[in-house]
């Protein structure tokens, strides 16, 4: 059982500026302080050329959980999650991948942005192997990584303007 999700946000700033962002380990430093103060933790940062690779820490008070989640899974969520971006001449591609350490669930996304004013394509699946309320928690799941995806935009513009 899976459930798929698509999500877009548009930048006011180029896709050339919004990968001098993703290049940064400040920027992602302060991403985290600001969608995720309580619970994320930047693991690594690592910059190779064209691509960047960086692995974080997030988590999801158990007080912000629907009924269905915390059934199943009590207490807050951790979610260990990596990223992979490259550029690709005008276009950053990028590969995200997480988990919910001590369940049975994961999240897969690719991730696409392009244009003089960056727009952000995310694409993705999350998969919650738990019968009978898998598809209901899956749902869940969804509406924290949108609400995740639009606040990582909220502050990427406020990082942007400085």
């Amino acid at each position: 059982m899976s459930s798929n999700f698509e999500h877009s946000v548009s930048f006011p700033f180029s896709t050339q500026d919004y990968w001098g962002l993703l290049t940064s380990e400040q920027y992602w430093r302060d991403l985290l302080q600001a969608t995720n103060s309580d619970h994320g933790v930047l693991e690594s940062f690592a910059l190779d050329g064209d691509e960047v690779t960086v692995v974080t820490r997030q988590g999801v008070d158990e007080s912000n959980l629907p009924k269905a989640v915390t059934a199943v899974r009590p207490g807050d969520l951790e979610i260990p999650r990596t990223c992979v971006f490259r550029l690709s001449g005008d276009t950053v591609i990028g590969r995200m991948e997480a988990s919910v350490t001590g369940a049975p669930a994961k999240i897969s996304g690719d991730i696409v942005i392009t244009g003089a004013q960056a727009n952000a394509q995310y694409t993705g699946t999350v998969d919650v192997s738990i019968p009978f309320v898998g598809g209901r928690i899956e749902k869940a799941v969804i509406e924290q990584v949108e609400l995740l995806l639009d606040a990582e935009h909220d502050a990427t513009v406020d990082f942007h303007k400085g």
